[in-house]
């Protein structure tokens, strides 16, 4: 196996994933409650004609707008306060992000001013807020690895954010058409909802699910075919097994070519967990308080056994492991067989130009699986801080604004989704596949919790990350254990991620 695994703050190295799909979730607007000079009206009639840019609003619920007022609105993708969409490369997008935008500008008689932030965005936006003086109304989150750091500022349960529930009259978050009702589960804290989750439109939809590629060529070369891939998929014969066998035939480490990729952050080891009905993090009720909270479950007997066989295919080399660069680097290169990976490498790899035909499945099942599944551990959030002159309204404008282009059960989206899958697809199986995805995905809140907080072992502050990626080299030399190692701290893990929700016994 080759050797190079370090810790990768996922913030970091995933956020780029955004930049792809600046139109997800993000095609609406931003906000800020300044108020109108005039002091403002309650306007916006809501019962105009309906702009085909603007999500259909419900007469039952109560207006919150004033017209004159100015929303702030933070997205990482702005880089132009004065050119919000300049960082859209697809046209369609960027005129339908223009459009609605003048047209909910219209509706309310409002400005959607777009904020740029710095670098530090993740840490100055949170620290304004707390201050009492936020720099946006409406912020877009990232991704979840600063869902802890927001909802927990300062180590004070939503100190800094508006609860959206709180807001019911005004504004409606629980439409599975216009939102990811299950990742909205991971954003909700002692029964109320801090941040929305958007769905992304499209094929975007499930871009953050995780398949396996493999590479045509490869594969043929050792026997095995397109058809006998995809027979070997539809038959429910795609298994850890199989999975095992195409690596050990397809790895020839005097060419440099492994059969399978490790992935940034161990990819493989979160799919291999799902994969065999077992999850890193469960959620648990607490005793005494009733509250439910997410404890670390990375080793039930069936997470070990997805472990014994990760060790097994380190054993015999047939692991790329090189975490610092993303797994499709190298399956571009021609130099890996199988990866496991998130469906939107296959955007990344077709705008890069150059890469091998490959086809898609899903991960591999587990002994323990009945079916195939597909974990998805990302999304984007958004949230309204505290401290806005007009909370009401600035949760209106997050729940009209900022959500996809098209309902999900629209034949818009679901065009829209069959284009862009056959445009990044090398076949109309894998298309197949991908259409089948969204039914077997299955949404999880490690990321949440993947580099924060730590804890502390033998005076090294750890995190859960730390778990999936410092001590592979030790386990597939057998000088640790998983099984051991976890023990070992799975109570002091447990105890600060009891802790970090709020859970008090």
């Amino acid at each position: 196996m080759k050797k190079g695994c370090r810790l990768i703050i996922c913030a970091l190295c995933i956020i780029f994933i955004l930049g792809m799909f600046s139109g997800c979730g993000d095609t609406g607007a931003s906000a800020t409650a300044t108020p109108a000079p005039d002091g403002g009206q309650t306007g916006g009639a809501t019962n105009d004609t309906q702009s085909p840019y603007l999500r259909p609003r419900s007469g039952q619920l109560k207006n919150a707008i004033k017209e004159g007022e100015t929303y702030r609105y933070f997205t990482v993708n702005t880089t132009d306060s004065n050119d919000p969409f300049a960082s859209e490369l697809d046209e369609g997008r960027r005129d339908f992000a223009i459009n609605r935008r003048n047209d909910y500008q219209s509706k309310y008689g409002i400005k959607i001013e777009y904020v740029q932030g710095g670098g530090d965005w993740v840490v100055s936006f949170a620290q304004a807020a707390f201050s009492g003086n936020p720099l946006a109304d409406i912020f877009n989150a990232g991704g979840p690895f600063t869902i802890y750091s927001h909802y927990y500022y300062n180590k004070l349960a939503g100190s800094i954010l508006e609860p959206l529930s709180n807001y019911g009259e005004y504004a409606d978050f629980s439409d599975a058409d216009w939102f990811d009702l299950s990742s909205q589960e991971i954003t909700t804290f002692d029964g109320s909802l801090y941040f929305s989750v958007p769905n992304i439109d499209g094929f975007d939809e499930i871009s953050f699910s995780q398949v396996t590629f493999f590479n045509k060529s490869i594969l043929a070369q050792h026997g095995y075919s397109d058809d006998d891939m995809y027979k070997m998929y539809n038959d429910g014969e795609w298994t850890w097994d199989k999975f095992e066998e195409i690596a050990v035939a397809c790895t020839d480490l005097d060419n440099d070519t492994y059969g399978i990729h490790i992935g940034e952050n161990n990819f493989l080891m979160w799919n291999l967990t799902a994969s065999n009905n077992a999850a890193i993090l469960s959620e648990v009720q607490d005793a005494d308080t009733g509250k439910t909270y997410y404890q670390f479950s990375g080793d039930s007997a069936n997470a070990l056994e997805a472990w014994d066989f990760f060790l097994k295919l380190g054993r015999q080399n047939l692991m790329f492991s090189q975490c610092w660069d993303f797994e499709d680097v190298k399956f571009r290169e021609g130099k890996v067989a199988l990866m496991t990976t998130y469906v939107n490498r296959a955007n990344k790899m077709v705008a890069e130009g150059s890469y091998p035909e490959y086809g898609i499945i899903m991960v591999p099942k587990g002994p323990r699986a009945d079916d195939y599944v597909s974990s998805r551990n990302w999304f984007v959030p958004y949230c309204v801080f505290k401290n806005t002159s007009n909370p009401a309204g600035s949760v209106q404008v997050l729940s009209e604004y900022c959500v996809p282009r098209y309902a999900a059960s629209s034949e818009e989206n679901m065009a829209s989704f069959e284009l862009d899958a056959t445009s990044v697809s090398c076949d109309e199986q894998s298309v197949e596949v991908l259409k089948q995805l969204k039914s077997k995905t299955i949404t999880e809140p490690f990321i949440v919790y993947w580099n924060t907080p730590t804890f502390d072992v033998d005076g090294n502050q750890l995190c859960l990350a730390n778990l999936y990626l410092t001590y592979n080299e030790a386990f597939i030399d057998g000088s640790m254990t998983p099984a051991v190692f976890f023990a070992s701290v799975k109570d002091v893990l447990n105890n600060t991620l009891k802790d970090a929700q709020n859970v008090l016994s």
